[in-house]
């Protein structure tokens, strides 16, 4: 297996721009499409993933300063320091674990499909280091290397089933037929959407307050166009880190910018992925009686939407006020505060784009990321430490919006640890989750019949 494991780690060493296509193609060759479509299917969507992570590099080089100018502005200290998804992903591939789980997931989420426990097939290879994360901190918790593994099998077996779970309604909200999205930093927050979501729609009153995207433009006219909140909030965001007005209206315009090249690149992403989805179908149809399997690509495909960015945007100057305020909380969110798109695109999609929910969801799934970061921080610090890396200077520890911080990862190690009140927090939120989701699963396609023109096949009509 160790050899197996360091030949797939050569191959990975090419980087996602390289090794994404490579699968995207041999899979689409495998469907039966012809390899003309395929290599520019596979170029199509490398072109996309590529543009999607500039778009969004560029948000968090403008974002990232003004967000550590507020934080020393607030003077808020916390001795946990968020070092970022990327430092946590490099600490996981430098572990032992990190090499072999890549053909391992891949021979579980082939024998899951054949026995069709799953239908998710994850070619999003990348992101598999969510998964091996989550063994590689079990492990260190537990000192057990057994149950490393069974805590990596155990997150990839849930992710898969969540995956399966939101294809009907994320491929409706995002207009993305045979596609899901198994990304655990992503798909783990549906655990704490689904029944709050439920309990909204228990509540009378705040049950009918709508407030999508859709509704705030037509009632806020010029003002509620995505670029224009981008340029508000940008401008806000620039004035409570004491900007002067010409870097607040650059930091505005920047953000603006990103409002709007967003979605432009996901159409690249649409144009690659369509005869994929096309081959996926017939073959599916002519070797498999018909079979529904769901392509699992990255969830950064879904961050285009504009109410998913606005609601990020809104949400990212409110974490440091939360995490400065949360009983509790040790973690100083920093080099992750870009991702809070990424966190709650579910959340998004599972309200139809209501931005009332989504941000009360969102503040809620914040603080489910900081209390788990820092309750996971000195494991994952120790993890840091053992390959070499350093805590920053005036901290304590090291977390991130990702590994502990997730709450299936969380929830792994904390019941694979034996720790009696991580035990029984998540037998709660699972249990809670389990008695909703179906119920959540058809509501939320049903809004979406019923509210069609929040979906991106809609927005796609207002904007013409």
């Amino acid at each position: 297996m160790e050899l197996i494991g360091s030949y797939f780690k050569a191959i990975f060493d090419f980087g996602p721009n390289i090794v994404l296509p490579c699968f995207i193609f041999l899979f689409a060759l495998a469907l039966g499409t012809k390899p003309g479509k395929a290599i520019r299917a596979a170029i199509f969507i490398a072109i996309a993933l590529i543009g999607i992570k500039m778009v969004v590099g560029f948000m968090g080089d403008n974002l990232g300063p003004a967000m550590k100018a507020l934080s020393k502005n607030s003077g808020i200290k916390l001795d946990i320091m968020d070092v970022g998804w990327g430092a946590v992903a490099a600490a996981i591939w430098a572990t032992p674990m990190g090499a072999i789980g890549i053909p391992l997931l891949l021979l579980f989420n082939f024998v899951l499909l054949y026995f069709r426990v799953t239908k998710t097939l994850m070619v999003d290879i990348w992101n598999y280091h969510h998964l091996i994360t989550v063994g590689v901190l079990t492990y260190f918790a537990t000192d057990n290397v057994y149950l490393g593994f069974i805590g990596m099998l155990l997150a990839s077996l849930i992710t898969w089933l969540l995956a399966d779970w939101a294809a009907p309604f994320l491929q409706k909200f995002y207009g993305l037929p045979g596609i899901t999205m198994p990304t655990l930093s992503s798909i783990s927050e549906c655990l704490i959407a689904a029944p709050m979501n439920e309990l909204l729609d228990r509540i009378p009153v705040v049950r009918d307050i709508r407030g999508n995207f859709s509704s705030v433009k037509k009632y806020l006219g010029v003002f509620g166009e995505p670029a224009v909140l981008a340029v508000i909030i940008g401008m806000g965001i620039g004035f409570m880190a004491k900007y002067s007005m010409k870097d607040s209206l650059n930091l505005a315009m920047n953000l603006a910018a990103v409002m709007i090249i967003l979605p432009k690149v996901v159409a690249i992403l649409m144009e690659g992925l369509m005869p994929i989805q096309e081959a996926s179908q017939e073959f599916l149809h002519k070797h498999m009686g018909g079979r529904e399997i769901f392509l699992g690509l990255d969830s950064a495909i879904s961050i285009g939407h504009p109410s998913v960015l606005t609601a990020a945007l809104l949400l990212t100057p409110f974490v440091l006020v939360l995490a400065a305020i949360l009983p509790g909380n040790q973690m100083l969110p920093f080099a992750d505060i870009t991702v809070i798109p990424f966190r709650i695109a579910f959340v998004v999609a599972l309200v139809n784009g209501n931005v009332f929910r989504t941000l009360l969801i969102g503040a809620v799934v914040l603080v489910q990321i900081l209390l788990c970061g820092t309750v996971t921080s000195p494991v994952l610090t120790k993890i840091f430490l053992s390959v070499g890396g350093k805590i920053p200077e005036g901290a304590i520890g090291v977390a991130s919006f990702s590994g502990g911080s997730l709450f299936v990862t969380y929830a792994i190690m904390q019941t694979l640890s034996f720790v009696l009140s991580g035990v029984i927090i998540s037998a709660v939120v699972f249990g809670l989750f389990l008695l909703v989701a179906k119920s959540q699963a058809r509501k939320a396609v049903q809004l979406m019949e019923t509210e069609e023109e929040n979906t991106y096949a809609g927005i796609k009509n207002i904007q013409g």
